[in-house]
């Protein structure tokens, strides 16, 4: 191969512009002792400066406003959409139907789990608790949807009573509270973490 034709191909190898074969042949040359690794030294040198040269854009002076014009164009993700009575009396005569367990996580609680799917991880229960009750502090592995059934539940604030739905995503953690007790149905994670107790 000319002198002129292992330069180029040196050039390519640094720019990562070589198919496979080509780069294994170079990365041979390059593994003896020959002047063409002081060469690539020199391209790979240039081609990472290669990026700091170019002139800097200016960007458009009206490019925030149209971005916040473009985010407020965009429709709001539609409120959930509320329970018919029906579904949440279905929901508490599979409760009554279910079998109970303590929650060793929260005091005066229990739990019954209505359906556990090892393949997506997801689980769907119902937690019952008697009284004030302030539940574990978790972080969401996958989305969770609560519906209250009975009683009141607070998270970040917001008082939650029958019928109404939680929706969180995976990601975000909550500390759950009921202050008079409730009935909950829970679609969540098996792989939620637990924060605090």
């Amino acid at each position: 191969m000319e002198r002129q034709e292992i330069s180029e191909q040196a050039a390519l190898y640094a720019l990562d512009g070589l198919v496979e074969a080509e780069g294994a042949w170079i990365e041979t040359e390059l593994a003896s002792p020959t002047a063409w690794a002081d060469e690539l030294a020199s391209f790979q040198t240039t081609v990472a400066a290669l990026a700091y040269s170019a002139p800097a854009v200016p960007m458009a002076a009206d490019l925030k406003e149209r971005l916040l014009q473009r985010i407020a164009a965009e429709p709001l993700p539609s409120p959930v959409p509320p329970l018919t009575p029906t579904v949440i009396e279905d929901l508490r005569q599979k409760a009554e139907a279910i079998q109970w367990r303590p929650y060793d996580l929260a005091p005066q609680t229990k739990i019954g789990t209505l359906l556990q799917d090892p393949d997506t991880r997801e689980v769907q229960c119902f937690v019952r608790a008697v009284g004030a009750v302030q539940f574990p502090n978790h972080r969401h592995a996958q989305p969770e949807e609560i519906i209250v059934l009975e009683g009141d539940l607070e998270i970040n604030g917001q008082v939650y009573g029958q019928g109404d739905r939680v929706c969180s995503q995976a990601g975000t953690e909550h500390r759950p509270v009921t202050h008079n007790g409730c009935l909950l149905f829970l679609r969540a994670s098996l792989d939620d973490e637990i924060l605090s107790f």
